[in-house]
């Protein structure tokens, strides 16, 4: 692919540096004599223990006297509906103020959640369906494909809506609800 120019040269043959043997440079000559200042010690002096020392900017008086000037950060508030950021901090009860993990922070109400919402309709409405499952003898309400399948193959062949929810025991209104005539239909396969 590509263009003859863009290719290298095929006749091109690669030049190695050419060096006689034992012309190699030396490396720098050793120090023998080392400097007194730098030789090891077994014993601490207090240049030792100076270097030793991790610089703390919190023992820093200035540091510190710094710090108290600026004062509690305010985070800025934003739009967000989860958002804990307040600029006129609420007053909480002790209750509140016990269950927030942050002191003074103010989260919305559990109805205001439509994540929590969401959760809670799906868990009682699974409940609902493990209730129904369980007693055979009261009429269904929740379908499964087969059962609703069935009952727009009846409803196609003009059954009338009692006569669907008695035969498949369903509970009253139920065929209904699944809409008019003509709006779902049955796929039918080859």
């Amino acid at each position: 692919m590509g263009s003859k120019a863009s290719k290298p040269v095929q006749s091109a043959t690669r030049k190695f540096p050419s060096r006689t043997p034992g012309s190699a440079v030396p490396p720098p000559p050793r120090p023998s004599a080392r400097n007194p200042e730098h030789q090891a010690s077994f014993t601490k002096d207090n240049a030792i223990r100076a270097d030793g020392q991790d610089p703390d900017p919190m023992t820093n008086p200035a540091f510190s006297a710094r710090l108290r000037q600026m004062g509690v950060a305010t985070p800025n508030p934003t739009l967000s509906n989860s958002s804990t950021a307040n600029p006129q901090p609420h007053p909480t009860t002790q209750s509140q103020s016990r269950s927030s993990p942050i002191p003074g922070a103010h989260y919305p109400s559990s109805s205001q959640n439509r994540t929590l919402n969401a959760l809670e309709a799906r868990q009682r409405l699974q409940e609902q369906a493990r209730t129904e499952s369980e007693t055979p003898g009261i009429g269904r309400e929740f379908l499964d494909i087969g059962t609703l399948k069935q009952i727009l193959v009846l409803r196609a062949r003009g059954t009338p809506a009692p006569d669907i929810e008695r035969r498949l025991r369903l509970k009253s209104g139920v065929v209904g609800r699944i809409g008019p005539e003509g709006v779902v239909l049955p796929v039918t396969t080859g």
